[in-house]
Formats: C-alpha cells, structure tokens, sequence
C-alpha cells in the first residue's frame, strides 16, 4: 500500500503540473492575440488636426469680415472685395485648394453677404456668411 499512495501523489503532482502549463499557455496565447488586435482597435485621430482645410476656412471667413469692417465707403468695399477674393483664390492655387469666394455688397450700410465653397483631396466645407 505504500507505493500506491507514492504512486497518487506522483499522479497528483503531473495532474498539477500539466493545469499550470495549460493555465500559463492558454494566458500566453490571449495576451499574444491581443497584442496583435490591438492595433486594429485603436483609431487614429492624428490627421484631424493636421488638416489645413478647416483652418485656412476659418481664417478666410474671419478676414473676410475683417475687409468689410475696415472699409471706409462703397468703393472702398468693392476695391477691398475684388482683391481679396484674388488673394484667396490665389492662396488656394498654392495649396491646392480649390476656393471659390463670392459675394454682394450693400452700400448704405456698408455689408457684404458671402459664399464660400472650399474644396481639397480631404475636404469639402460650403459657407454663406454675411459681414
């Protein structure tokens, strides 16, 4: 009998030994799945901000309304007007925008009523403004 209790607790031991690999080989096998998932989850945010086209957009509706607030009289408004649509279709040659400004102006009070349309490889964004 004294070899048969040998004999269980050898049997128990391999019995132990084989549920620690298994467990150390079943969590080595998740973490190695989910580093290989993980990247596939995670999304990537970086681009936004480094897109140009809402900035330059922004920054064109800004000034726009900054031109009509500084002129003076009517053709004053409509000198400003014409060169800075020529400035910003320009500017938009140069970064490969395609930027259509157009607009009315009213003489008596001085405003303008604006459209915007700005156009890229990434982005489309349309404004009507007035100033």
């Amino acid at each position: 009998m004294h070899s048969s209790s040998k004999q269980k607790k050898v049997l128990n031991f391999k019995k132990a030994q084989f549920y620690i690999l298994s467990a150390f080989a079943i969590v080595s096998i998740i973490f190695m799945v989910s580093m290989w998932i993980e990247s596939y989850t995670i999304i990537d945010t970086s681009s936004i901000p480094m897109m140009e086209e809402p900035f330059a957009f922004n920054n064109i509706v800004e000034k726009a309304t900054e031109v009509v607030r500084q002129s003076k009289n009517c053709d004053d408004l409509k000198y400003n007007l014409d060169e800075y649509r020529l400035f910003v279709e320009k500017y938009g040659i140069n970064k490969n925008f395609n930027i259509t400004l157009t607009y009315s102006y009213s003489c008596s009070p001085l405003s303008a009523t604006f459209k915007l349309n700005l156009t890229s490889p990434k982005a489309k964004i349309y404004s009507s403004f007035s100033a």
